[in-house]
């Protein structure tokens, strides 16, 4: 049994050195090497027959048994998510302790305080060895119980906190370390036979669920990482649900954007957590949410999210979970939707230019059919705009566009379109506003354009403008186009009449 708890102990020092090298799976294979030589050295103290062969074999075990704790302390905070904690410094503190031990073992004989009194005790079980418990053995016992019971209470605090797919390794490995805490309880209580150590026994059962969490559950491929600082502090939202879509994880991130997702909603189903995004639910039902997105609004800003969805399977290759991430592209949303505005703004005065104007244009002329709603056009002229420029330059010219553009901006409704058409020529499309409207702010907007007060380069000067005016009053079906050319007639009967009028067709 010593034998194959030894076979089994070395085999997985081996395997684990396959892997990439690592503080987990270096740690983890020093500390079955060493229950190998536990094993191993208890093996042969066992076939001996003398006091002599016994003492040598423990000695030999004790190459192993001292630093067993301090490498399962190492491998636990490792695998819990503490390895920034695994510096030089603090690996040489955990063993002090196991590095004593070791030296009080083998000179033993020369101050008798870690085994007093040895000698060989038959009994029921073959030969063995007695021996009375100095201060030193005491020392490394008090050691080991701590190191079991701390990384118990490591795995168990991570167990109840980590994902799902992590949490079958971790309770393979969990078992395996409660084991042997009992084990050396039932040793050191005298419960087992006397001289009788059942520890190393206790290391093929041990090592058979570690092979498990390597085998089955990929322990060094699927390595819990220090999750509060990757898994929690990600800019995108991540949701993991069981197939039955119950929410069983979820990062901080996650819980930001959606106030129904905090530690009671472990365990209700997507269709209670998102009763607000029901294409959420249909995607994930129809495994058609890849490139979803959605708009989370909220009392001051946007959220733009793009949705992608991963099935994980481990177990036989059996759906185990899926993985939703909801990845946060507001960046690059609001960039495109500058872009979209620049592509649609006229730079320098800030009105719709031409080309979004005439789209603009079209959708209302739609509308109105559709709706048998009546709709203006007026198109403007800055009255003599050529003298601006030759008499005080272009920069003073294009100041006057842009003042322009600013009081008729001002002087209209939300749901009215500004434009510019060209030059100094600007568009202005009114829904839903019949002859007698478009009249009456025609001339509301030619008298604003009137009281304008200009200061170019120190110069106080006004400007005037020539407005026509066409509309939509009737139930005719008519074009965009048509609307605007005979907007612009008007507007070239205003400019023959005498300029600064409105004239309508």
């Amino acid at each position: 049994m010593l034998f194959v708890s030894f076979f089994f102990c070395i085999s997985l020092c081996i395997y684990s050195l396959r892997f990439k090298l690592t503080p987990l799976n270096f740690s983890f294979s020093l500390f079955t090497a060493a229950a190998a030589i536990y094993a191993l050295g208890y093996a042969f103290e066992r076939m001996s027959v003398n006091l002599e062969s016994m003492l040598f074999w423990s000695k030999f075990q004790y190459i192993g048994i001292p630093f067993i704790p301090g490498l399962l302390i190492i491998f636990t905070l490792c695998y819990t998510g503490y390895g920034e904690k695994v510096t030089c410094i603090r690996s040489l503190l955990f063993f002090i302790v196991p590095f004593i031990s070791f030296v009080a073992r083998w000179t033993n004989q020369y101050h008798q305080l870690f085994y007093k009194n040895p000698a060989v005790f038959n009994s029921h079980f073959g030969p063995m060895l007695s021996f009375e418990a100095g201060i030193f053995y005491f020392i490394n016992v008090i050691y080991l119980l701590y190191a079991l019971s701390y990384c118990t209470v490591l795995f168990i605090k991570y167990f109840f906190k980590t994902a799902f797919v992590y949490r079958m390794q971790t309770l393979l490995i969990m078992v395996a370390l409660i084991l042997q805490w009992f084990t050396l309880l039932i040793y050191l209580g005298g419960i087992a036979p006397k001289y009788f150590d059942i520890n190393p026994y206790m290391f093929t059962i041990s090592a058979i669920l570690y092979a498990s969490a390597i085998y089955w559950f990929s322990l060094f491929n699927i390595v819990p990482v220090a999750r509060d600082v990757v898994f929690d502090e990600m800019n995108d939202a991540i949701l993991v649900v069981n197939p039955d879509l119950q929410l069983i994880d979820f990062n901080k991130r996650c819980s930001t954007l959606f106030k129904s997702i905090n530690d009671k909603a472990i365990g209700k189903s997507l269709e209670q957590l998102f009763v607000f995004h029901p294409e959420i639910i249909d995607g994930i039902n129809n495994f058609s949410i890849a490139g979803l997105e959605i708009i989370l609004e909220t009392d001051t800003s946007k959220v733009f999210l793009k949705l992608s969805l991963k099935q994980i399977k481990i177990i036989n290759k059996s759906h185990v979970c899926t993985i939703i991430t909801f990845y946060d592209i507001t960046e690059q949303r609001m960039l495109m939707q500058r872009l979209e505005k620049l592509a649609a703004i006229d730079s320098l005065t800030g009105v719709f230019n031409r080309r979004q104007f005439e789209i603009q244009a079209e959708i209302e002329m739609r509308r109105s059919i559709r709706m048998n709603t009546p709709l203006s056009v007026l198109m403007f002229d800055i009255d003599h705009f050529k003298n601006v420029n030759d008499t005080w330059g272009h920069q003073c010219g294009d100041q006057v566009l842009k003042e322009f553009a600013a009081t008729i901006a001002a002087n209209i409704r939300d749901v009215d379109h500004l434009g510019r058409f060209g030059g100094e020529e600007f568009i202005l499309i009114m829904p839903e506003s019949n002859r007698k409207v478009a009249a009456t702010i025609s001339e509301r907007l030619r008298q604003a354009i009137e009281k304008m007060i200009l200061n170019l380069d120190g110069n106080i000067t006004g400007i005037t403008v020539s407005i026509g005016v066409a509309g939509r009053w009737n139930d005719e079906n008519i074009s965009i186009d048509s609307l605007i050319k005979y907007a612009d007639k008007a507007l070239y009967a205003a400019k023959q009449n005498g300029r600064n009028r409105v004239e309508i067709d």
